[in-house]
C-alpha cells in the first residue's frame, strides 16, 4: 500500500474516532486542531457536541423554526471566521451559547422587521371589494348599459396592432419607453 493510501485510511479512522465521541478530546483541544490543522473532523465533533444546545438557543429566541435554523447556521459560520479569537480555549461552549444568542435576537429582530413591513392579505383587500357574484352582476350591469350607448361611444376608434394603426388618424404602436408610452 502508497504511503498516501495508509494515510487516508489513518484519516478515515481518525475522524470516525472523532466524530463518534471528540475522540475523548476536550473542547479546547478540538478547537486547537482546527485553528492550527484546520481540521473538519475536530470542528465536525464541536458541532456534535454544542449543536444541540446552540439549536435550543436559536429555537427559543427566534420562536421560529426556519429563522432558529438560519440562526444556527451563522452562529457556526461566526465559529469558523473568530475560531482563534476565543480564550480561553476550553470555553468554547460558553462562547457559542453568547453568538447563539446574539444571532437568533438578530433573527428575530429581521424577522418583525419582516411582519411590519409584509401586511396579512387580509389587511391589503379593501373590505369594500365586491365579492365574485357581485362582481359578476357588475359585469351584466355594465355590458347592458354600454349596449345601450350609440355605436360612435360604444366602439373603440381605432385597434393597434402590431405597429400599424387600423383608423384613421391614429398612429402606430411604439414599444414602452420607461413609464410613459411612446
Amino acid at each position: 500500500m502508497r504511503a498516501g493510501g495508509s494515510n487516508h485510511v489513518l484519516n478515515g479512522i481518525r475522524r470516525a474516532v472523532l466524530l463518534e465521541n471528540g475522540g475523548g478530546l476536550s473542547d479546547g483541544q478540538l478547537l486547537e486542531g482546527f485553528i492550527r490543522q484546520r481540521d473538519d473532523a475536530a470542528f465536525e465533533a464541536l458541532v456534535r457536541r454544542h449543536g444541540p444546545m446552540v439549536l435550543g438557543v436559536c429555537r427559543r429566541v427566534t420562536g421560529h423554526e426556519p429563522d432558529a435554523e438560519d440562526a444556527f447556521q451563522a452562529a457556526f459560520l461566526v465559529l469558523v471566521r473568530r475560531a482563534a479569537s476565543i480564550m480561553p480555549r476550553e470555553k468554547v461552549g460558553n462562547w457559542l451559547y453568547g453568538v447563539a444568542y446574539r444571532t437568533a435576537l438578530e433573527a428575530r429582530k429581521a424577522m418583525l422587521r419582516r411582519r411590519n413591513k409584509e401586511k396579512p392579505l387580509a389587511d391589503v383587500i379593501d373590505r369594500d371589494t365586491p365579492s365574485k357574484a357581485e362582481n359578476h352582476e357588475l359585469v351584466k350591469l355594465l355590458d347592458r348599459e354600454l349596449s345601450r350607448l350609440p355605436d360612435k361611444y360604444r366602439l373603440p376608434r381605432g385597434v393597434v396592432r402590431a405597429g400599424r394603426a387600423t383608423a384613421e388618424g391614429s398612429r402606430p404602436a411604439t414599444a414602452f419607453a420607461g413609464r410613459h408610452a411612446v
